[in-house]
């Protein structure tokens, strides 16, 4: 298991080496029932220190899913114990996760990347920029993952984004779920 470590702001607390081996000790224990055909597992952890607080942050991909959980703890608590709440928070997120695929699986058997990928995503228009000045400065290759709308709503409250773009296994088509003003969610359906 590969775990990174990236510090914010710590004054009065130090990531020594004996609090990074119980980190992992503690980490691979919890992850170790989900890992799959040994396959390797790449775990972030973030600490940060506001006085009175420490905030532990902790990130992980399991079956192409990103998880990540977070927990504000007390300086007596420490480092080790934010880390213990958020293992119980990914606990808790890879269940929902697993009964929302063994679900989607029984129910529509899924799709598999040659299911869609007939479907041409790309624009007409070549050109960088419009009539404003404005010019597009980061593209990102997306692959699209198939997913009903309900693990699509999952999916975009677990990750914080304000908005999903997916392939709807229900309607066989591209769709996007986003978070609205008024606290609702939207679909978007193509």
């Amino acid at each position: 298991m590969l775990i990174k470590y990236s510090a914010k702001d710590l004054k009065d607390i130090k990531i020594t080496p004996d609090i990074e081996n119980l980190i992992e000790k503690k980490i691979t224990q919890r992850l170790k029932k989900y890992s799959h055909n040994n396959q390797e597992q790449n775990v972030t952890v973030r600490v940060s220190e506001k006085k009175p607080r420490i905030r532990v942050d902790l990130e992980l991909v399991y079956l192409n899913y990103n998880l990540h959980a977070e927990a504000d703890v007390s300086s007596g608590e420490g480092i080790v114990g934010g880390v213990e709440k958020c293992l119980d928070i990914l606990d808790r997120q890879i269940a929902k996760y697993r009964t929302k695929i063994h679900r989607s699986v029984h129910k529509n058997r899924g799709l598999n990347k040659a299911d869609y990928a007939d479907i041409d995503w790309q624009s007409d228009n070549s050109d960088d920029s419009d009539e404003s000045g404005r010019k597009i400065i980061k593209v990102e290759d997306y692959e699209l993952k198939p997913m009903n709308i309900d693990e699509a709503i999952l999916q975009l409250e677990v990750l914080g984004y304000k908005f999903l773009f997916f392939y709807n296994t229900e309607t066989g088509s591209p769709g996007v779920v986003y978070n609205r003003d008024d606290g609702n969610i939207g679909l978007i359906e193509g």
